[in-house]
């Protein structure tokens, strides 16, 4: 049988696919470092912060998010009543933060009145409007049974 490659040849190849796995360790371990995922968190905070300063109705659900968990405290409401809760108001938040996006981008994007544009942002802030209402519907449902006895005359 003949060998058609050498062993320096074969020991240079070993060497070589050897150091290319390395690199490729080497920048899975850096890409998964401790301080780049604290930067990601540092990014995510600054967006939610962007979010507070510039967005009106953001600090308006906030507000009712604060508002719903002292009430939820206040009543003693049930660990599924607090899953429910939590999924909505995180869920409103989310909306309105995936509305701020795609009015950022689209405001950027084109700059001038474009009908595309405007049924882009009229929907995405539907999403908004849907998922309000939900949520109001969701706080009717556990505190409703609170405040039904203040409200009968």
């Amino acid at each position: 049988m003949v060998n058609l490659i050498n062993e320096d040849q074969l020991d240079k190849e070993v060497k070589k696919d050897l150091n290319l796995l390395g690199l490729k360790i080497r920048d899975v371990i850096k890409s998964h470092h401790p301080r780049r995922r604290a930067k990601s968190f540092r990014y995510a905070f600054s967006g939610v912060l962007h979010a507070l300063l510039n967005e009106p109705n953001f600090r308006i659900q906030v507000s009712i998010v604060v508002i719903s968990i002292v009430l939820g405290w206040y009543f003693r409401i049930s660990s599924t009543e607090w899953g429910l809760l939590t999924l909505t108001m995180g869920l409103l938040l989310f909306a309105e933060l995936v509305n701020t996006v795609v009015e950022e981008f689209i405001d950027n994007l084109i700059p001038h009145k474009d009908d595309g544009a405007r049924v882009i942002k009229d929907v995405s802030a539907g999403f908004v409007l849907i998922m309000a209402l939900t949520s109001l519907i969701i706080l009717v449902l556990i505190f409703g049974k609170f405040f039904l006895p203040f409200l009968r005359v």
